[in-house]
Parts: structure tokens; sequence; C-alpha cells
């Protein structure tokens, strides 16, 4: 089993999951990686990828998970079929269900005053409110927010549970701005998964 690390940047942000899942497998055919299949009626290429990120959202964190051996130029080969956007940054040699395991991730926040007004997610039974299928939706979130972070005023860092407490960074950040009046675009960009605090890096590096 190997587990390798990717980049969703640029216009691969604007993919919906199902198409990169589709994307990826695509660019291992392509790159001639040897992937066990499923059995059955239906045989797929045995992968499985960290959970989704809402439209819109980069990230330098991805993982997917392959039945299969490491082997040489693992890296260059997959980039070379890669599209914008998509560039495999890591390769780890561990049997396991990463996505099983990942339970947290960090984002960096970039909108105009948002360092001012982050540390408010912090009350106890914050809740927010956001659009869902047509409907507005308030749900309390407080348990899903791990930590929040000035770094200074246009800029702060959150910390969500992801997996089954998964929370949308970019419905916390558009709560956020509504409620305080703040203008403009804002961009959101997940830089580390973990499992139990630990980063999925050292976690997939530990013996």
């Amino acid at each position: 089993m190997i587990v390798l690390k990717f980049e969703k940047t640029s216009t691969s942000a604007l993919v919906a999951h199902v198409d990169t899942l589709r994307a990826v497998i695509y660019i291992f055919r392509r790159a001639g990686v040897k992937v066990a299949y499923s059995q059955g009626f239906n045989p797929h290429m045995e992968l499985g990828f960290s959970a989704p990120i809402a439209l819109g959202t980069e990230s330098v964190a991805e993982y997917v998970s392959a039945k299969a051996e490491l082997e040489p130029n693992i890296l260059e080969r997959l980039n070379s079929f890669s599209q914008q956007g998509i560039k495999f940054t890591k390769v780890f040699v561990k049997d396991i269900n990463l996505a099983a395991k990942l339970d947290s991730a960090k984002y960096i926040v970039t909108a105009t005053g948002i360092g001012n007004v982050v540390e408010q997610i912090l009350a106890d039974n914050y809740s927010i409110t956001y659009t869902e299928k047509g409907q507005s939706v308030t749900k309390e979130v407080a348990s899903k927010i791990l930590s929040a972070t000035r770094i200074d005023d246009d800029h702060a860092e959150l910390v969500l549970k992801v997996g089954n407490e998964n929370l949308r960074p970019d419905r916390v950040v558009c709560h956020l701005m509504n409620v305080n009046a703040l203008q403009g675009d804002y961009t959101i960009v997940k830089t580390e998964m973990f499992v139990g605090g630990v980063s999925a890096d050292e976690f997939l590096s530990q013996e």
C-alpha cells in the first residue's frame, strides 16, 4: 500500500470531488502505475481519498491511498500526466486506510478584516447559518472548531474537524463575514491534515 500527498489548487480547486477522483484515476492509468482492482461485476481501482473539500477551496494537503507497490520515479510519472493544479508532492509506504483516520485540518483564510473577528467562533455554543439545498440552516458547531487564531488583520488560521464530524471552512468564513459586515472576497487554503493531533505527514512517516 502507498499513500500519495497531492495539491489541488488553481483551476482544479473549482473541480467537484467526484471529478477529481476521475482525474486521479486517469493520471494513474496514463502513468502506468500498477494499482490493484476490486473483484466483482464492476471492478475499480482500489483507491481511498481524503474527505472532499468545498469548491473553490485550495489545498496543499490532499491524500490518496492506493493498493500498489512503490515504483521508481512515481511522483515524476504522475505529475507528467497531471492537469493544471494537481501536483503529487510526497509518497509514503504505509499499509493503512488513511482516510478513515484523518480527523482534523488546518486552513489559512484571507479576507479583509477576518483576523480581527476570527476568535468570535471560539465562543461556547457557537452557531452558524448557511444555505443548503435552497433552505436556510442554523447549526451549533462549537464542538467542531478546534482552534481559531489571528495571523494579522486580513489573515486567520482555523483548525476544524473532518471526517464524520466535518465542518466546511467556507460556511464558517461566510457566516463570520456576514455577521461582521466584512466586505470583499475571501480565499481558503487547506495547509495540513492531522491524525489525533499529529500531522498526517508525520503519522505516515512513523514506523
